[in-house]
């Protein structure tokens, strides 16, 4: 028997398991786990599955069982390694799973091998080979600038074409012994969400195409992608990647699809710019391991974040007084969405301005990302920290400035917290800075202009 374990691997296309099992003789059957950690708070009261993640990743498990009969795709939660030793001695398989990104997978994935059980890995996540990078891998750049710079020099950027996966229909289903079924979170039907963030493979096709070829809205890409509020401002293919829904070699062919069309410039260029800081991200933690979440993180200097409960509470609550902040923390929290900027500049106020622990906001924005990606959060997190990958060791955005230049007209602002009516931008700064206070809570801090 073979049995196909999906973790960040949510599709058909592209797909070297999928491949892998069609090839195979005998039962056959694909599973998702759970990990019933991710439901379990911790000291903080965080724990890994917000209610927009939990929907986006039910759409996908339900979208992909559908595409994969009559291939079975069994759902279970509790401990991966405990669930599949127990299936395992119940009915002797051979195992196909894709490598682990993390130190929590790695550790699941070796306690299975401990057991003697077989298995085959395959890369399901990146761009690029491990054996095509060895020579990048082998003296890894401290920056993504050297990172891109050898990666298009050396590669010239050689993606190995996608290929769909095909002859599912023969396989012979294979009996789950286990108890089957996962206890989703409760959410309200009321707002739709954003096209791209409705889960399943199914969907993710649809977006990427009406994106790049129906409304061709990567043609302001470069121009529009720091916005932090709109329909198409932004390529919005993060929550696909993240759970693979999409597989991140056939985002790239698409692109060198639409540029052969309509043309190569800056605003293509730059959708693949941001695809290898994914790429470097991805490959950055499976060098580091356990390195990239410890405080220190990869350049060993203690940074300053200390604990603050009443800044902290207030952060949870999206109450810290600065508007700006307030209404993207209740779009990530009502959304499991905010734009990449915005993201920027939550952690950027974090960290510099509350000093609280990066650590404790990476953990914040794992709870409610839909697109939370390991590699990304914790990069990028570290980055603005300082204690990641970045020549200045941390960024600090003026909050004042960025919404000057990224949102002067105050649409999310005012789409977020309408409460606070038909406020202008100098009365918003000049609220943060605690000078003259809107009907509004005060802030935590003054934000200095």
């Amino acid at each position: 028997m073979q049995l196909l374990w999906l973790r960040n691997d949510l599709r058909l296309d592209d797909h070297r398991g999928l491949r892998r099992l069609a090839e195979s003789q005998g039962a056959a059957a694909a599973v998702f786990i759970l990990p019933s950690c991710w439901r379990q708070p911790d000291s903080e009261g965080l724990h890994r599955l917000g209610v927009a993640k939990a929907r986006y990743l039910q759409q996908a498990l339900a979208d992909l069982s559908r595409r994969l009969a009559p291939c079975p795709l069994y759902v279970l939660s509790g401990d991966p390694a405990e669930l599949l030793l127990q299936w395992y001695r119940h009915s002797p398989f051979s195992l196909l799973t894709h490598e682990a990104q993390a130190p929590e997978e790695a550790a699941w994935v070796e306690q299975l091998r401990h057991h003697g059980v077989a298995m085959t890995l395959f890369s399901a996540q990146t761009l690029f080979e491990a054996e095509q990078l060895q020579p990048v891998l082998a003296a890894f750049p401290a920056s993504f600038s050297g990172f891109r710079k050898q990666v298009e020099s050396r590669l010239a950027l050689s993606v190995t074409p996608p290929v769909a996966a095909t002859g599912l229909e023969h396989l012979t289903p294979a009996l789950c012994p286990l108890p089957t079924g996962i206890d989703w979170p409760q959410y309200s039907e009321g707002e739709q969400p954003h096209p791209a963030q409705v889960g399943g493979e199914s969907a993710a096709t649809g977006w990427l195409r009406h994106y790049l070829f129906e409304r061709q809205a990567i043609a302001h890409y470069k121009a529009s992608r720091n916005q932090l509020h709109g329909h198409y401002y932004a390529s919005r293919l993060s929550a696909a990647l993240a759970w693979g829904c999409l597989s991140v070699r056939r985002v790239w062919q698409q692109i060198d699809d639409y540029e052969h069309q309509h043309g190569a410039d800056e605003h293509s260029y730059w959708l693949k710019f941001e695809l290898l800081w994914r790429e470097y991200f991805h490959w950055s933690l499976r060098l580091h391991g356990r390195r990239v979440f410890s405080a220190q993180g990869l350049t060993g200097r203690a940074p300053s974040g200390r604990h603050h409960s009443r800044y902290w509470q207030a952060w949870c609550r999206a109450q810290t007084g600065w508007p700006m902040i307030d209404a993207g923390l209740r779009e990530l929290m009502t959304t499991g969405f905010c734009s990449n900027r915005l993201r920027q500049n939550l952690a950027s106020c974090f960290i510099h301005e509350l000093g609280l622990d990066w650590r404790l906001g990476a953990r914040f924005f794992e709870q409610y990302l839909v697109d939370f990606d390991v590699a990304s959060n914790w990069g990028n997190w570290a980055y603005i920290a300082g204690t990641g990958h970045d020549p200045r060791h941390g960024r600090r955005f003026n909050p004042h400035r960025q919404w000057r230049q990224y949102d002067p007209q105050l649409e999310h602002l005012h789409y977020w917290l309408p409460e606070l009516g038909p406020v202008s931008l100098a009365q918003v700064e000049s609220h943060q800075q605690g000078r003259e206070l809107l009907n509004y809570p005060a802030p935590l801090l003054p934000l200095e202009s």
